[in-house]
């Protein structure tokens, strides 16, 4: 049974580790030839939506639905693999990590640093952060929701994939 749990516990940490690569690739995938940072909030999301361009408005709605989320297994994972954290604690280290990566991508033009991005990515952290507790309500167990993790990651990530292939 232990050698189960441990194999168990190894795939978890590998699908983790996968998620991280994808969303590092995904988060730093073009280099622009400028820099921005945009501080205020929802100024960029305003912008897109309230623009008559359906095309604009599309990919308003798609930027602002893919920055939450793939930050959802970010605040699932972290809730996951330190579940005695409390919930502040965990989007703290989401807006940190969050900001980082904003700061990385406006340093080395490899993407355009907005706040809204910053506040998108947080809110996908906080659902996966409530979907753990929700998980914890349903089984009150940490090991059967690593397994129920365990096993709908992949599949999950396999959907993901093939919608971001899709919408690019």
């Amino acid at each position: 049974m232990k050698k189960k749990v441990r194999v168990l516990d190894l795939l978890l940490y590998f699908i983790a580790v996968c998620y991280i690569v994808l969303l590092l690739l995904i988060l730093f995938r073009r280099v622009h030839f400028y820099r921005s940072f945009n501080i205020i909030p929802f100024k960029s999301i305003y912008e897109y939506l309230a623009g008559d361009d359906l095309v604009v408005r599309a990919f308003a709605v798609s930027n602002v639905l893919g920055n939450i989320v793939i930050f959802i297994p970010l605040g699932i994972y972290l809730t996951l693999f330190n579940h005695l954290a409390k919930r502040r604690k965990i989007i703290l280290s989401v807006f940190v990590f969050s900001m980082l990566v904003e700061v990385i991508q406006y340093t080395f033009k490899l993407g355009i640093g907005d706040i809204d991005d910053v506040i998108l990515n947080v809110l996908g952290g906080a659902i996966g952060v409530s979907i753990y507790q929700l998980l914890w309500l349903i089984f009150k167990d940490n090991r059967k929701i690593r397994n129920v993790i365990g096993v709908c990651a992949p599949i999950c990530g396999v959907l993901s994939y093939f919608v971001l292939i899709y919408m690019i």
